[in-house]
């Protein structure tokens, strides 16, 4: 890995999450090759090779939400603001969405 970052999982729930997520089903692939590595608190991630690897398109995208979801979870979270429009956003591309731990406010944004 080259620029590599580490996102602690006390800091990136909702991130490493995803990022699990994706290489869950692929448990016999060697993730240190394109920019992923599980730590013992978390994971280091090479955003740029991770997102030119041979991960499908598909794939790729879920890379991109990660890396989008990092900067929300390094900044507190989305406001109340755009919470409800992020909740759209993924609603529209995800039959089931899962809005992470601690974006949602307990109530309707109204």
């Amino acid at each position: 890995m080259t620029d590599r970052i580490h996102l602690h999982r006390d800091d990136y729930p909702a991130t490493l999450a995803l990022l699990a997520a994706l290489v869950g089903g692929r448990a016999h692939h060697d993730w240190t090759t394109i920019g992923y590595e599980t730590t013992e608190h978390g994971a280091c991630v090479d955003w740029e090779q991770l997102g030119a690897s041979w991960l499908s398109s598909t794939e790729k995208a879920v890379v991109h939400i990660a890396r989008g979801c990092a900067t929300l979870e390094n900044a507190g979270g989305p406001s109340p603001r755009l919470r409800k429009r992020l909740r759209a956003a993924i609603a529209a591309v995800t039959p089931d969405p899962h809005i992470p731990p601690g974006w949602s406010s307990g109530r309707d944004d109204q």
